[in-house]
């Protein structure tokens, strides 16, 4: 309940501040700022959409053409040269120290 009472007074604080200062240059920016944040929440759902279908139609694509297994063996041995490299790596930090 103590949250609501801070929550309406925060909000009556608002509108008197608004109906002081009309819709001035800092509400107005205060709008820009609202529309931003919303056109790059709205650019980021549809890029995790696009990516999400490119996923699915490279899927699609490599087991159609039977390189799955060819393409699984390739990542692992990338993986397994990464994780060297950060062996060495950490190894020579250990050297300096």
């Amino acid at each position: 309940m103590a949250n609501v009472e801070r929550l309406t007074k925060r909000l009556e604080k608002m509108e008197s501040w608004i109906e002081e200062n009309g819709s001035g240059p800092t509400l107005n920016n205060f709008n820009w700022l609202i529309d931003v944040i919303k056109g790059n929440d709205q650019r980021m759902h549809e890029m995790d959409r696009q990516n999400n279908m490119f996923r699915e139609l490279f899927q699609e694509y490599m087991t159609e053409k039977e390189m799955l297994e060819e393409w699984d063996t390739w990542l692992m041995e990338k993986q397994n040269a990464v994780q060297e490299q950060k062996t060495e790596e950490d190894s020579e930090k250990d050297k300096k120290e």
